[in-house]
């Protein structure tokens, strides 16, 4: 039995960690598959320029811990996930030069110069590449060989979707509340409609990623601490019920991959109003299944149309299920690629 090892920096709730957990409970005849973290709980964040607090946020004990189990293990593959988990993987496959090594992309851009570095190296010495889409693929290592790279499906999961309910001025959001998600502007659409519906109400769901703050303090600076709600880290389940009393998925990311909560708000029923960055603008078709955020004031005028009109909300609403209905979710792309590397 072939034996697989997907290498991720820590455990937690983004998109990359959730759908690495959808393969633990995948019971296999061909592979026997492990998840493999560095950390146990995600490192704080240092000032990069500061070199000594750079290095403390490697935390090189932990990274020789990670490559010990991998000489241990001796997988067959080994998928190697983040920029962090480039680090034991360049040194693995240094060591280890015929085990099949592929470095999987989730993001089209790279976070910081030491990502770049080792994500750099880690495509140098890998012999596949994967990528949550083409996007990511593209803008990532554009020159790298397309015989060798495969897009691997970020449908985590398939959901129960509700039955058909009547439209409301209600908005979730869930993912880390980083920079990169621009909430800001989120709030700032989000209080106009408001102004519009006094009973409407955004629900932020996630957890600190330095931007906390900041949210808190636009959120009472505009009085709406009683419509917008922050909700912390939730879980998948906690997410699918808080979630059932809204009718739009909100978020203004300046930057995406193929964003998972996007797709999983889609299946959930939920009409996107969103920008259109990264992979979302290839399946979210705007006054189709979605709503997409060129500029504030149109996306603003076509969320209070579509409030007042329940018959084309949830037209809209069907067409956002539809999309992924017969879609290859992760766990079945994972095994079906990793068949096709293995033989």
């Amino acid at each position: 039995m072939k034996k697989i090892i997907h290498l991720i920096p820590y455990n937690g709730i983004g998109g990359v960690e959730s759908a690495a957990n959808t393969m633990k409970d995948i019971i296999s005849n061909d592979f026997e598959f492990q998840l493999l973290y560095i950390f146990e709980t995600q490192p704080k964040k240092k000032n990069y320029l500061n070199y000594l607090n750079y290095l403390n946020y490697l935390n090189f004990y932990r990274l020789f811990l990670c490559l010990t189990k991998l000489l241990s293990h001796k997988p067959d593959l080994l998928v190697v996930s983040l920029w962090r988990s480039c680090i034991p993987g360049i040194i693995y496959k240094i060591i280890r030069p015929k085990t099949k090594v592929v470095l999987f992309l989730h993001y089209p851009k790279h976070y910081h110069f030491v990502d770049m570095i080792f994500t750099k190296l880690m495509s140098f010495l890998c012999d596949y590449v994967w990528a949550d889409s083409k996007d990511t693929l593209n803008s990532r290592l554009p020159n790298f060989s397309k015989k060798n790279s495969y897009i691997i499906s970020f449908v985590a999961r398939r959901f129960h979707t509700p039955d058909e309910n009547l439209v409301k001025p209600n908005f979730v959001f869930w993912g880390r509340l980083h920079e990169q998600k621009y909430v800001q502007r989120a709030i700032e659409i989000f209080s106009v409609v408001h102004s519009h519906y006094e009973n409407a109400k955004f629900k932020i769901i996630g957890p600190d990623g330095g931007e906390m703050s900041d949210l808190k303090n636009l959120v009472e600076s505009k009085n709406l601490s009683k419509s917008v709600i922050f909700l912390g880290p939730q879980d998948i389940e906690s997410i699918i019920n808080l979630s059932k009393d809204a009718s739009f998925y909100l978020q203004t990311s300046k930057l995406e991959g193929m964003a998972m909560s996007v797709v999983e708000a889609m299946q959930l029923g939920l009409v996107p109003v969103v920008t259109p960055v990264g992979e979302i603008k290839n399946y979210c078709e705007d006054l189709k299944n979605s709503l997409l955020i060129t500029d504030d004031k149109s996306a603003i005028t076509n969320v209070i149309s579509l409030i007042e009109d329940n018959i084309s909300y949830n037209l809209m609403r069907d067409n956002a299920i539809k999309k992924w209905e017969n879609y290859e979710i992760y766990s079945e792309a994972f095994i079906n690629t990793s068949k096709k590397i293995l033989g």
